[in-house]
């Protein structure tokens, strides 16, 4: 086990290599402001700006980045990330939502939210990182068999884990912590409204994040976390809580790549879309498949 100061915070021994200049020091990026970051070198947090350069959109630090910062200082680089969880900007741009991350929870609520096309393109981002996936069906108490909308939705996802969660009645949440092992990294992601700072705050064991009511009108949930931010939970494990995303756009093979990545990140990448390419093929062949049978018992 590694005793480095940052080794709490998901540190990764081989970055070590990438500090040239005996004056910095490497730190996390907890959370990201206009023009500065929050940043921990393992005994605190504190407001760096960033080095001109890394104002530069390209260049911006992201939640959960390692970086080489002044101590008490300034941000001077941006360490090679890997498991980058990233969507697409206008005109093939990559926004990177959160970086360093080992595992994604993609929560969806059995309401008007429970949107499969969504939660595809949700995949398709986590699967362009190499970043494993588990789909939570969170506020599962509204419903009379969580257990089996859970695995309808897991049926039309190629067999994506889908955990049945419940804040209120505290179902499915041991398994959610079962999931969340220490020093590594996940990401929890989703729409507005679908209970995840009420989630984050049951893992905490305390009221922290601001939680609001939905729209009863149309099932909407309006914005309690207004910041990407990571967060330490108790078991060890580091949470990126984050807004509301509605608008999911993958990024696709003719876009930029993704600012930053290290060497291996790009081989995992590479070998991912592969997967997801032949899965795409296999998907469609059952579905040929499908049809053909279907017309066959239909004609006799």
């Amino acid at each position: 086990m590694s005793s480095h100061p940052l080794a709490r915070l998901g540190w990764r021994d081989e970055l070590q290599n990438h500090l040239d200049d005996p004056s910095l020091i490497p730190a996390r990026v907890i959370a990201v402001d206009r023009g500065s970051v929050v940043v921990d070198a393992g005994s605190g947090p504190w407001r760096a700006p960033l080095a001109g350069r890394l104002r530069r959109r390209s260049a911006t630090p992201a939640t959960g980045d390692f970086v080489a910062a002044l101590p008490d200082g300034p941000v001077r680089a941006v360490l090679p990330r890997r498991g980058v969880i990233a969507r697409r900007e206008e005109g093939g741009r990559a926004q990177v939502l959160a970086a360093n991350v080992d595992l994604a929870l993609l929560a969806t609520s059995p309401n008007r939210d429970l949107n499969p096309r969504r939660l595809a393109r949700f995949l398709a981002i986590t699967a362009r990182g190499a970043v494993d996936a588990v789909v939570l069906l969170t506020k599962a108490d509204l419903v009379d068999d969580p257990d089996g909308v859970a695995a309808e939705v897991e049926a039309g996802l190629d067999g994506t884990p889908v955990l049945p969660v419940s804040a209120h009645d505290g179902r499915g949440v041991d398994a959610v912590r079962a999931l969340l092992e220490p020093r590594r990294t996940a990401v929890l992601l989703g729409t507005s409204g679908v209970g995840k700072s009420t989630l984050l705050n049951v893992l905490l064991g305390e009221q922290r994040q601001r939680t609001l009511p939905i729209r009863e009108s149309d099932d909407r949930g309006r914005h309690a976390t207004v910041r990407r931010e990571l967060v330490p939970l108790p078991g060890g494990a580091l949470l990126v809580d984050t807004p509301g995303l509605r608008l999911v756009a993958p990024l696709e093979d003719a876009d930029e790549d993704v600012p930053l990545l290290d060497k291996e990140q790009l081989k995992r990448e590479r070998r991912a879309r592969q997967r997801e390419f032949h899965r795409g093929i296999y998907r469609d062949q059952r579905a040929r498949k499908r049809a053909r049978e279907a017309r066959d018992n239909r004609y006799g």
